[in-house]
This record gives structure tokens, sequence and C-alpha cells, in this order.
């Protein structure tokens, strides 16, 4: 072996010991094709870098202190104080209490507003679906966008973009995507493909969303499809391979599982904006490994929320559960001094906390009512033949 050859197998040797370990194991991203531009410097890069090292030991070998590992965040121990005040007075213009049941006795099963006046949801009779309808909480009248009579099965919350409202069924083990203006019309039908079932031969939908004059969606099995609204061919998004549809147009892997038996821990760790291919990569705070769902801005775990790139870690007035609505609220369970619990909303974004209604804790207490969670709303119905609706596009206002 050579003088130089001895210098450059210390100099990586020393630093080979620089380098700090911290035990995290890191999934690896889907592989990305170089660019020619990127082939070419790639070898380039490496002879730079030996060019370096062994200019360096010429010069001289010096100790190098290794930097001192960056201090964990303190970490918040589970909320235990006051209950936080009702939704209502937090956000008053974004709390709507409307009837259960619309024209005819059928029951109006509320999923999306596409005002913050008009709120459009499913009308059910002998709970079989009969059509799409709104209601103006200001008027407080229903009216029918479209009569429903396709035999199709809908399993999933209405969505709304564009001026349309859209929705996903299953018929003959195909997946359909319909659509009607808001106003008014007749369904048509975008898209139709083999329906993704699980290995228990379970149907599990797609998450579906409207933009930019399309209906854009990802299967189980991963992919961003789209399809014009005015009719087209379907189509699979360059690039998209794996990834799931998160906030158009962010799509991101690894998709949150809670149905496996051993639960992704780090659910959405890469992001990618399918139009313009930036990537954003989460990062938790120093000392976290691993959170509950992770946004285009806000990542959470059971106490604490952070931002994506792992800073700004805050606590959370509460233990959060679910997934990260809207791009930024948490649900929560609270707990007070006196053992008293409720179900409450918390705003990561502005640290607002709103309580939706108390937890029932034992025997001879009204039992607490079902909470409906989606995607830009949580409602739930109460004793009096009405739904209260949180709308969560006007809170985030």
């Amino acid at each position: 072996m050579t003088d130089i050859e001895d210098r450059l197998r210390d100099a990586m040797a020393a630093k080979a010991e620089t380098v700090l370990d911290d035990g995290r194991t890191r999934a690896l991203p889907p592989p990305r094709g170089l660019s020619s531009g990127a082939r070419w410097w790639a070898p380039m890069t490496v002879a730079a870098a030996i060019a370096i090292v062994a200019v360096a030991t010429v010069v001289g070998t010096r100790t190098v202190t290794p930097p001192a590992p960056p201090t964990p965040a303190a970490r918040p121990t589970p909320h235990v104080g006051p209950l936080s005040p009702p939704v209502k007075q937090v956000w008053p213009g974004a709390v709507h209490e409307i009837p259960t049941k619309g024209p005819g006795g059928r029951v109006f099963k509320p999923d999306v507003f596409v005002t913050d006046r008009v709120v459009v949801g499913r009308g059910l009779t002998g709970n079989r679906l009969d059509g799409i309808w709104s209601y103006d909480v200001d008027r407080r009248r229903f009216t029918q966008i479209a009569p429903l009579k396709n035999g199709s099965v809908m399993n999933a919350p209405l969505v709304f973009g564009d001026g349309y409202v859209a929705w996903s069924a299953l018929r003959d083990r195909m997946t359909e995507i319909w659509a009607v203006p808001v106003t008014g019309g007749v369904p048509r039908r975008i898209a139709s493909i083999t329906a993704a079932l699980t290995s228990e031969n379970s149907y599990m939908g797609i998450d579906l969303a409207i933009a930019d004059g399309m209906a854009v969606w990802s299967p189980l099995d991963g992919g961003v499809y789209r399809a014009p609204l005015k009719g087209g061919k379907a189509s699979l998004i360059n690039g998209t391979r794996g990834y799931y549809l998160a906030d158009w147009p962010w799509a991101g892997w690894p998709e949150r599982d809670m149905t496996v038996d051993h639960p992704i821990t780090r659910p959405m760790e890469f992001l990618k904006n399918v139009l313009t291919g930036e990537a954003r990569d989460a990062a938790p705070p120093a000392g976290r490994t691993s959170w509950d769902d992770c946004g285009v801005t806000w990542c959470f775990n059971g106490v604490e929320a952070w931002r994506r790139d792992g800073t700004g870690p805050r606590g959370l007035p509460g233990t959060a559960y679910g997934d990260l609505y809207s791009g930024r609220f948490v649900l929560l369970h609270q707990k007070d001094r006196d053992g008293r619990r409720a179900s409450a909303v918390h705003d990561v974004a502005t640290g607002r906390t709103g309580l939706l209604f108390p937890i029932s804790t034992g025997q001879g207490e009204k039992p607490s009512p079902t909470l409906y969670a989606q995607e830009g709303m949580f409602w739930f119905r109460t004793e009096r033949g009405t739904q209260v609706l949180l709308n969560l596009n006007a809170a985030g206002r």
C-alpha cells in the first residue's frame, strides 16, 4: 500500500468517527429516476470527494471533535385540566344545528359544505339511498340536487369541487365515479374501474377529490389517477405509482392503515406535488421517531403536534386520536381533575380547542352521541331530532 493510500485510509476512518448514528430506522423512499444531468454529475461528485480527502491528508490530519447530539424537545405528558369551551363559543360561524330529516321523512346524512351556509348530503328512505340533497342553514330549506336510482352502493361521503358534487360507488365489482353540478342536473358517470378488494374480500373504496376540472383518486393499491369531469379516459399521473392522494395536488406514502396488525409508524413520511414534482419529506422533532398522521404542513402523535419539518412542537390539550382533518384539526379526548371527560376538536395551527360533547363515564348517565368525522366536517345527532355540524373549513379561517 502506498503512503498516500495509508493517509487516505486514516483520513476516511477519522471522518467516519464524526458521523452520529441516532439508531433510528428510516424507510427508503420510492426509487426516483435520475435526469441525464444527474447521472452525468454523480461520478464526478464521487471523484471530487476523494480528491478533497487526499488533499486534506497532505496538509495533515487533525483531531475532529464530534458535534454534540441535538437536545430532545421536552416530552409533554397527557393533559389533565379544565375542559374546553363549547365549539359554538369557539367557532360561532362554523357550527350549525340542522334537522335530521328532510322532505318526505327521509333521513338527511350531511357530507360536505359547498359554501359556508349550504351543506350537501345524501337522502335515505328506509336506509336506501334515494338522492343527493342540499340544505341552506339560513333559509332552513332542503333542495334536491339529483335523484339516485341506479342500484349502486355508495360507501363514502360526497366530495365537492369546481361546482360539482362527486362520489364513488360499488356495482358489479366495479368502482364507479359519478358527478353532478351542485346546482342540479343528471349525474354523469366519470369513470368505471375494477374494484380493489382486501385479502378478506372486503371493499375499501377510493380516496376521491375534485380539482382542476377533473376527478382525481387513489385506489387501494396506490397510484393517483384522473379523469375529466366532462368526459374522457382515466389515466395514471406519471410518477405516482405507490403514492396515495393526500391533499391535491399532494400525494404521499406510506399510507396510514389502521386495519393491519402492525400499523404504519411514520405515515405519509414522503410527500410529492404531482404537478410540480416538489418533495416534502417529514422529519420529527429531536427524540421523536414516529407519529400518528402527517399532512402537508402538520404532523401529530397522541400528545403533541409539530410542523412537517420537525419545528414548532407543542403539547395538545388532551389525548389525540384518529386522523389529521383538513390539514390542521385533530380530535381529542379530554379529562379534567374531577374525572369528567369530553370529546373535543383542536386546531393545531391556532391552538384553539372546542368541546363537542361530554363523554359518559358511568352507569346512569346518558350515552354519548356517535361522532362522525370526515374531511371538512364533524357532526353528531342530538336527542332533539337535530344534528350539530362543525364546518372545519370555516373554522380554519
